[in-house]
């Protein structure tokens, strides 16, 4: 295949393989559009007697909320024409139905996560072509690292890459953390060792109690579009566990 041809990285969840569609499979990918527009969850509301609409969109949650996004992949290659047919059943025993993680070879740092289908097959004589499609993707893409492994200064991009490593933190009596904004809010997790006694968190005027072991509050996110400071107050060893996205 040509070196410029953009290629596709498939790991399977469920039994941790991971395919390229250049690499492992001579495959290349056909089209452009294969990631779907991200659509927003709306609410309009009707007021009789009044102009327009009001908008309650962003009513219960402060932010945009989007809805599944669809992801289809056309791909194509050469194989003995009596090979198909046991190709593609390969093909689909190793990853339809199955939760995958998609990397494209232009955007090395994300991945996208769904269920993929192997769907619409055909062959002309030797030409083989069919489309991995995910038709309810999640809406954002997420950056490959999280917030426990340590970002490196090559190949960061600063254009596309978000830095969010924060490495453990030793809270001996009151200490203030922030974190920084994004574009994916996400619900991090807590996760507290060396406990002595008690150790809270506290942020947008509310406080949580932290236990040994992994902490969420629902109430708590990071990475949305503005900084969060955290104050943690007690003694203990804390860490802030969350992955970035981008749509």
């Amino acid at each position: 295949m040509n070196a410029l041809t953009n290629g596709l990285t498939i790991f399977v969840e469920s039994t941790q393989k991971t395919y390229h569609t250049i690499r492992d499979w001579d495959l290349a990918l056909g089209n452009n559009n294969y990631i779907g527009d991200p659509s927003m969850e709306t609410n309009y509301i009707n007021v009789p007697y009044r102009d327009g609409y009001i908008d309650a969109s962003t009513a219960m949650t402060g932010r945009p909320v989007y809805k599944a996004r669809q992801l289809s992949f056309e791909l194509g290659g050469l194989r003995n024409r009596m090979n198909w047919d046991s190709v593609i059943s390969k093909f689909r025993n190793d990853i339809h139905g199955r939760i995958c993680q998609i990397t494209l070879d232009n955007d090395p740092h994300y991945y996208w996560r769904g269920r993929v289908y192997v769907t619409k097959f055909d062959r002309t004589r030797e030409l083989g072509q069919f489309t991995i499609s995910i038709p309810q993707a999640e809406p954002y893409k997420y950056y490959y690292k999280d917030s426990t492994e340590p970002w490196e200064w090559d190949p960061f991009n600063f254009l596309t890459d978000s830095i969010t490593y924060a490495d453990q933190w030793t809270v001996d009596g009151t200490l203030v953390k922030t974190i920084g904004a994004g574009h994916m809010p996400t619900i991090p997790t807590f996760e507290v060792t060396n406990l002595v006694n008690s150790l809270t968190v506290a942020t947008g005027g509310m406080t949580f109690n932290l236990v040994s072991g992994k902490n969420t509050f629902p109430e708590i996110t990071v990475g949305g579009d503005e900084a969060v400071e955290l104050t943690f107050t007690g003694h203990g060893k804390v860490q802030i566990i969350y992955k970035a996205g981008s749509l």
